[in-house]
């Protein structure tokens, strides 16, 4: 595995500087800097999580997080519900017990080695950051080391003033939320069937499940009228 580029502290000290949160902080780069295909960022939100920073090129990296988002359970939930690291270096081998419903569900997919960090501040768990490649195998632990340091400027970003998470009403872009459309899907469900926010949003999750369609497009249809979910999936 070849060392760490030297790119990374560049990108993290440009961040740093440049007073924009995580909007000045680039997914793509970053990854590439660790030797991962992707990174993405999710923040506890009640008992879920949302994802909120990401590279919208990465396509394995959406959808392995909307599958966990989906299914509840993986190393980025993991990590948000314990604060301790969860790493897989390859999913395709993992023993299927440690995640019985992601894992049949990843044998299709490129990816291989996955690694979820809290983004901790003290006791309190802000989310996490996650990193995945198509090519099994740990990370060297310079490229940990690394990681690590990715995480400890993203707490600094998402806590600084001008973060867009923590002042929506300021000069910057809200982080964009790549399940705004699921979000509201569950809305549109609410008043629709007159059901509780969490309900709508289980049964969107259940009905992606058991029709093995992307979360995304369940939702697609109920904004755009085509579903309420009681019926089969539109051709």
């Amino acid at each position: 595995m070849p060392p760490t580029s030297p790119e990374l502290p560049k990108l993290l000290a440009t961040a740093s500087a440049a007073d924009q949160g995580l909007d000045g902080l680039p997914p793509a780069p970053c990854a590439a800097a660790l030797g991962l295909d992707g990174l993405t960022i999710s923040l506890r939100n009640n008992s879920s999580i949302e994802l909120v920073w990401y590279d919208p090129g990465d396509t394995a990296g959406l959808a392995l997080d909307d599958l966990q988002y989906t299914l509840g359970e993986g190393p980025t939930w993991d990590a948000a519900h314990t604060g301790q690291p969860a790493i897989a270096p390859d999913l395709h081998t993992t023993p299927e017990h440690r995640w019985p419903a992601l894992l049949p569900a990843t044998r299709d997919q490129p990816t291989h080695a996955v690694i979820a960090l809290p983004l901790n501040l003290g006791a309190i768990r802000l989310g996490v950051l996650t990193g995945h490649r198509a090519t099994p195998g740990p990370l060297t632990r310079a490229q940990m080391a690394d990681m690590f340091s990715l995480t400890e400027t993203a707490v600094l970003l998402l806590l600084s003033p001008s973060s867009p998470h923590d002042n929506a009403g300021d000069n910057h872009s809200p982080l964009p939320l790549h399940r705004a459309l699921i979000h509201q899907a569950a809305g549109a469900l609410t008043v629709r069937l007159d059901i509780p926010i969490d309900q709508a949003l289980a049964r969107l999750r259940a009905y992606s499940f058991t029709h093995a369609r992307p979360i995304l497009d369940i939702a697609h249809d109920v904004v755009h009228g085509r579903s309420n979910l009681n019926d089969s999936p539109p051709n």
